[in-house]
Parts: structure tokens; sequence; C-alpha cells
């Protein structure tokens, strides 16, 4: 079926392609959640941040430096850009007790690659006496003044 419909509008087609597989993660997100499978969801949220950033194009150099800076981090067991694109916010899955660490060890090279400010935001996961509420927060980066 790919090859009967790519080559008539190839970009069209590859945003298509991100919206049905886009779908397909958000089911496995949801899998991931009722399972308290937060490394299957982080890694989701990676997946989601490249496919948006790649094939359906709405992400930015600066969301694109947070979500590969944050990758590299241990404590980090996802993240992905958030909101309409082309701004600044990421949303990350950090432990707990490793939420400031994470913070500053991006801040300063962000500040000098891009001579914006970051602000964290820790959102405290809603469901209530589960794994992912004891040992992970969501934590909120973003470039916006708030």
């Amino acid at each position: 079926m790919d090859e009967l419909v790519k080559h008539v509008d190839p970009e069209a087609y590859q945003k298509a392609k991100f919206v049905i597989q886009e779908n397909q993660r958000l089911f496995a997100a949801v899998e991931a959640l009722q399972h308290n499978n937060l490394p299957s969801l982080g890694e989701l949220l990676y997946q989601t941040h490249w496919a948006l950033s790649k094939e359906y194009e709405v992400s930015c150099e600066e969301l694109d430096y947070l979500v590969a800076e944050v990758s590299r981090i241990p404590a980090v067991l996802g993240a992905r850009m958030m909101g309409g694109g082309f701004g600044g916010c990421t949303i990350n899955i950090v432990k707990k007790d490793k939420s400031h660490e994470v913070f500053e060890q991006l801040k300063d090279d962000y500040f000098k690659k891009f001579n914006l400010e970051l602000t964290p935001i820790s959102v405290s996961y809603i469901r209530r006496d589960s794994y992912c509420e004891r040992f992970y927060n969501l934590i909120i980066i973003t470039n916006y003044k708030l």
C-alpha cells in the first residue's frame, strides 16, 4: 500500500503516517501507564519527540537539544516537546530525587548555546500509591518566562 500512495504526495503521506504511528504510540503509552511501566513510557516519549521533529516537522533546535541532552542522563526515563511546537517546552520523566540535578545539568549549557534561561516546573504524578508517584516526577522545562 505504501508504494501506491507515497509518491502521490510525499509530504502528506509523511504527515498521515506520523498520525497513524502516533496513535499506535498512544495506545502503547496507555498500556505502559496501566502497568506502571515507566521505562516503556519514557521510550515512547522519546520516539514521539523525534517523530514530531523529523517526520511532522514541528520541533525546533532548542527542543531537540533539550531532549537529546536529557537522553544521556540516566535519571531521565523519557522526554518530548509539548504544546504547539516551535517553542520552548519539554516534558520529562525524571527520578524524584534527581529533578534539581537534571535541571542544573542543562541550564548553563542551554543558556550559552541559545541565550535563553530555562525554568523547571515540577508536576506530581496523579495516580496515587503507584510506583510512578513514589519514584518519579514529571518535569516541564521551558524557556518561556513564567
